[in-house]
């Protein structure tokens, strides 16, 4: 497994955790919204713009529709993931553990 397989990886498996956090506490979803908008506020107009409008569609509807939308293993469903506002609902210790986890997995033949 190469560095960006193992990146992906643990993208998703973060990802997995954030919809879970979601799912149980639906209150989270405004932790995200916010984030969100301090991006645009720090950032300007982007090219992550697009992804950020969808980003606030999807916490705006479903959470399984979300879900969907962030877990599917494709190119837009990575490129959603590097542009998420969901990492920040994961703990620093679960994201340690779920890097470990994908760096041993990269190290198994």
């Amino acid at each position: 497994m190469n560095r960006q397989q193992q990146l992906d990886q643990f993208s998703l498996a973060l990802h997995q955790r954030a919809v879970a956090a979601l799912r149980q506490k639906p209150a989270l979803r405004e932790q995200a919204r916010r984030t969100l908008e301090r991006w645009r506020q720090q950032s300007g107009p982007t090219r992550s713009d697009v992804l950020w409008d969808e980003w606030e569609r999807l916490l705006a509807g479903d959470v399984g529709v979300l879900e969907d939308a962030v877990l599917v293993e494709s190119e837009h469903g990575q490129l959603m993931r590097s542009v998420s506002p969901l990492g920040g609902l994961v703990s620093q210790v679960e994201r340690m553990a779920l890097l470990k986890q994908a760096r041993e997995q990269a190290a198994t033949p």
